[in-house]
């Protein structure tokens, strides 16, 4: 199961950008989802999360009962 809660991504450059603002997401072993929107909405910066190749600015992702930020390089890497 890949659990999100209340998880925020934000990016700084020259301004501040909030790509991602409170997202809850529960995906059930198995079960098959699409994430869709238009350009710009977050969807690769949500694949980036679930994927661990980037943490979140807040909030808490668990994959399996597991939180990920709680999991060394070596769990992420299998």
């Amino acid at each position: 199961m890949i659990c999100l809660e209340n998880v925020c991504k934000e990016f700084d450059g020259t301004r501040k950008v909030t790509a991602l603002d409170g997202i809850n997401l529960h995906i059930n072993r198995g079960e098959m989802v699409s994430i869709v929107g238009p350009s710009g909405s977050g969807k690769s910066t949500l694949l980036n999360l679930i994927g661990t190749l980037t943490p979140p600015t807040s909030g808490s992702i668990q994959i399996d009962g597991q939180a990920i930020d709680s999991l060394g390089d070596a769990p992420l890497t299998r």
